[in-house]
């Protein structure tokens, strides 16, 4: 039964992946990451991923298009933005500030979900121990992976909005990108421990398998229940920008 559920909605993360880059291929995001973070999304969030991208995300990508066809409008605006605070400098200031740090998480979770997909599919067929632990060099290795990516997502970010130097983006994109990374890790290895310890502990849950997966959607769901508030900290404290 449980193995029926998690093709379900595993299946379901792909096919609607597919649905939303191909809308995507036709509304394009001004804040080109956020094709890429979308498609992410769409892998664990599966259902509420379709909702929220064509509740908020595709009317931002409507409003991007439209904003696009005046070049020298957007270059104006972008030397009038330069000297705003780093939360009010991106994003659709229109859009109600629950969406604004909805999205600011997903940035953030897609990295995660690009890095854990890379990172289990290695320790599975190259394992790594740390104090005797493959659970905890596997979570070490996924969480030093997301953080190199999500910082990488947020510097793109970054420097699409802002012409600054490398060193300048990267240690912005640093301390805009950590505790909202480590609130999203903390919660998936959360779930992720009660998997292991708790709901299969006289199982072993293969990573190959569609339950393992499966999991691994709940746990980024559950990591983007935690990151929420922290990124709403964030963009407060003027840390973060609102998307």
């Amino acid at each position: 039964m449980l193995t029926t559920i998690s093709l379900f909605f595993i299946c379901s993360g792909f096919v609607i992946a597919l649905i939303i880059a191909n809308d995507l291929v036709q509304n394009r995001q001004s804040m080109k990451i956020m094709n890429v973070v979308w498609v992410l999304t769409a892998l664990w969030a599966s259902y509420l991923a379709l909702w929220a991208y064509f509740k908020f995300g595709m009317e931002a990508a409507q409003q991007d298009d439209n904003k696009d066809m005046d070049m020298e409008a957007d270059m104006k605006m972008d030397m009038s933005m330069k000297d705003m605070p780093m939360s009010m400098s991106m994003g659709n200031m229109n859009r109600p500030h629950w969406q604004s740090i909805a999205l600011s998480a997903l940035h953030c979770g897609a990295g995660c979900t690009l890095a854990d997909i890379i990172g289990e599919w290695f320790t599975c067929y190259f394992p790594i121990s740390i104090g005797g632990s493959m659970i905890i060099g596997n979570w070490v290795f996924d969480f030093i992976l997301a953080l190199i990516i999500g910082v990488y997502f947020q510097f793109y970010a970054i420097r699409e909005m802002e012409k600054i130097s490398v060193s300048a983006g990267l240690g912005r994109a640093l301390k805009a990108d950590f505790f909202s990374l480590l609130s999203w890790q903390v919660g998936m290895y959360g779930w992720m421990a009660i998997v292991y310890f708790v709901i299969f502990r006289d199982i072993p849950l293969e990573k190959d398998t569609w339950t393992f997966w499966f999991m691994m959607q709940i746990a980024m769901l559950i990591g983007f229940v935690c990151a929420y508030p922290m990124n709403a900290l964030l963009i407060r404290l003027g840390v973060k920008k609102g998307m």
